[in-house]
């Protein structure tokens, strides 16, 4: 019997040595899992929090401000759970949480944010895009619903033709600035034609007339300057008539004809 023992030891042991590798390598799998969205999350939150300060107060209509506030609780709520033993998470959480509780109370901001400069419309195109990504990914998970998400393209959509119609004008007077008239006029009319195609013209009611008083007087710019143009080209051609008539009269005169080379 001794030996049916030892056999029936050395298995109950080979058993306990896998159970026992098993549970390490499942261990070590879960810290790395843990790990790994961890630094998905902090990353997450960077993004999210440097998108939030990007944008000008205002900027964003209500609804995506509620969005981009609901992926950040979102981002914090998750990182409170996994490292429940780091208080700034559950801080952060209850910060955003209350923010975006105001955010919904406020009533709709019907004034629109025109930026600066185009450096920083650039960056703020950049910033709508990743919005659009997260949307994407919350649709993905079904914590958001597709007639949610295709309400908030037509906004995202309408943004970014604001922001390119800001970009064109301030193109357009940059250029009437250091009198680069035509150039200007494209500008502008690039704003326009977007204003029109795009469906904008009632929520563009103040940049549509500022545009059209900037391209009437951009016309009577160029009509001067083409007429001053056309007034030195005359006064350059007058010129030349009389000195090529001046040098008619001298070859006319003896002392200024021309001789054969064989006189």
């Amino acid at each position: 019997m001794t030996p049916v023992y030892i056999i029936i030891g050395l298995i109950v042991l080979t058993c306990m040595l896998i159970c026992y590798v098993f549970i390490k390598q499942t261990i070590v799998k879960r810290k790395r899992e843990k790990a790994r969205l961890f630094n998905a999350l902090v990353k997450r939150s960077k993004e999210l929090l440097q998108m939030l300060n990007a944008f000008p107060r205002h900027f964003l209509p209500k609804d995506l401000s509620v969005f981009l506030y609901r992926c950040i609780v979102d981002v914090f709520e998750q990182l409170s759970k996994l490292e429940p033993e780091r208080s700034e998470f559950l801080e952060q959480f209850t910060l955003y949480t209350t923010t975006m509780e105001t955010t919904i109370r406020e009533p709709v901001n019907g004034s629109q944010v025109r930026l600066q400069s185009s450096t920083q419309i650039n960056e703020i195109r950049q910033y709508l895009n990743y919005l659009g990504r997260f949307m994407q990914k919350w649709v993905q998970r079904g914590n958001l619903s597709d007639k949610q998400y295709g309400a908030y393209k037509v906004t995202l959509k309408n943004l970014v033709n604001k922001l390119m119609i800001d970009n064109y004008m301030l193109s357009g007077t940059a250029s009437n600035d250091i009198g680069k008239y035509k150039l200007a006029a494209h500008h502008f009319t690039l704003a326009k034609n977007m204003i029109i195609k795009e469906g904008l013209a009632s929520t563009q009611k103040d940049n549509l007339a500022h545009i059209n008083q900037e391209l009437a007087r951009l016309i009577e710019a160029m009509k001067l300057e083409d007429e001053a143009a056309g007034t030195v080209k005359a006064n350059i051609e007058t010129i030349t008539t009389d000195n090529n008539d001046e040098w008619s009269e001298l070859e006319a005169k003896d002392g200024w004809k021309k001789k054969n080379i064989y006189d």
